[in-house]
């Protein structure tokens, strides 16, 4: 199954715009960062996963991807339209189990979806 590629951040540009104009937030294994309603015309929320050399090898990036691939594709339903969401692995991924990773995930998404409610109502 997996993320379809019209739904994923791919450009370096792109991936640069949300780390240096969205919000973050640090979510103790990985770092979360969304930009809303950015030049994102199709309105389609795009996710992409950044894992340098210092989370590990090249098996544990990729398992750490995958991972979060699916926790995005799960739960797209739970950020809000046209949101960009960019997740950075940290080192410690991998000692924690899916289900917390996926609570940490959702709780970052509640925040960016409480933050974009907050914004437009003013």
């Amino acid at each position: 199954m997996g993320v379809p590629a019209s739904k994923r951040i791919r450009r370096p540009s792109e991936f640069l715009k949300v780390r240096n104009q969205g919000i973050r937030i640090l979510c103790g294994p990985f770092i979360f960062q969304s930009l809303i309603a950015s030049e994102n015309t199709v309105q389609l929320t795009r996710f992409g996963v950044i894992a340098s050399r210092r989370v590990g090898n090249a098996v544990k990036r990729q398992r750490g991807k995958r991972i979060f691939r699916e926790i995005f594709r799960i739960n797209e339903t739970a950020l809000p339209t046209g949101a960009d969401v960019v997740v950075v692995l940290r080192a410690n991924f991998d000692q924690y189990a899916f289900s917390d990773l996926q609570a940490r995930y959702l709780k970052a998404c509640a925040r960016i979806t409480f933050k974009n409610e907050s914004a437009n109502n003013e």
